[in-house]
Parts: C-alpha cells; sequence; structure tokens
C-alpha cells in the first residue's frame, strides 16, 4: 500500500457515515464524542475519538485496530485490512462527491427530465 495514498474508507456522505459510526458504536459497545466529529477526516480521527471512550484493557488490545477497521468498512465493503490510520474516509473519486443531497437530487430530475423528453421527441416524430 501506498502510505501517502492510502486507501479511502468509501464513505460517501450519504448518510453512510452515520451507519459507519453506529456499527463502531455497537460493536465496542460506547457512545462516541460527537463533538469531536467535525474534526474527523481520517480513520485515524475516528480511531482516537474511539480510543478516549474504551476502557484501558480493551484500548489496548491487539485486535482493537482491525475490529475497528472491519466496523468503519462495513457499510461501503472496503478491506478492512487496506485501511491505515491515514486512510480519508470520504471516497473524493465518487463522481457526486461535494454534492449535497438536494443539488445531487435535482441533477438526476434535470437528467431524468433531459431524456424523457427526447423519448417524447423520437415518439412523437
Amino acid at each position: 500500500m501506498d502510505k501517502s495514498n492510502p486507501a479511502s474508507v468509501g464513505l460517501c456522505g450519504d448518510l453512510d457515515e452515520i451507519a459507519a459510526i453506529d456499527e463502531i458504536e455497537a460493536i465496542f459497545g460506547v457512545t462516541l464524542d460527537y463533538a469531536d466529529a467535525p474534526s474527523w477526516q481520517t480513520a485515524g480521527d475516528v480511531f482516537r475519538s474511539l480510543l478516549n471512550v474504551l476502557p484501558a484493557d480493551v484500548a489496548n488490545a491487539s485486535d482493537t485496530w482491525d475490529r475497528f477497521a472491519a466496523a468503519l468498512t462495513h457499510e461501503t465493503g472496503v478491506d478492512p485490512a487496506t485501511i491505515t490510520p491515514n486512510s480519508p474516509l470520504l471516497d473524493e473519486a465518487l463522481p457526486w462527491r461535494g454534492l449535497g443531497n438536494l443539488s445531487r437530487m435535482m441533477a438526476m430530475l434535470l437528467i431524468a427530465s433531459a431524456a424523457i423528453l427526447v423519448l417524447l421527441v423520437l415518439v412523437l416524430r
């Protein structure tokens, strides 16, 4: 794995990040401090927040990172073995990345409307 370009966790900002955090909390039986959430950019950022709420014996267990990575990637299907602390949470390569849900919906409606218009023109000829 290229450490300068780690694999993304694959989240895309369509509420799958909520499911990923829920999965982590369920697996470890804790609630993360959501005040930290604005600073969560990488898997390591979330992991540090997890370590802050875990009992010391669980935080220091040899399998804690592996369990965390599996929970974090459960929603996306990314291989947890490819995730490092530097892995970005969001997948910048996704075509709709950066658009809000409303913008995404409006774009899809525009594309669908154009397709329907083309079909009507073809049928009415």
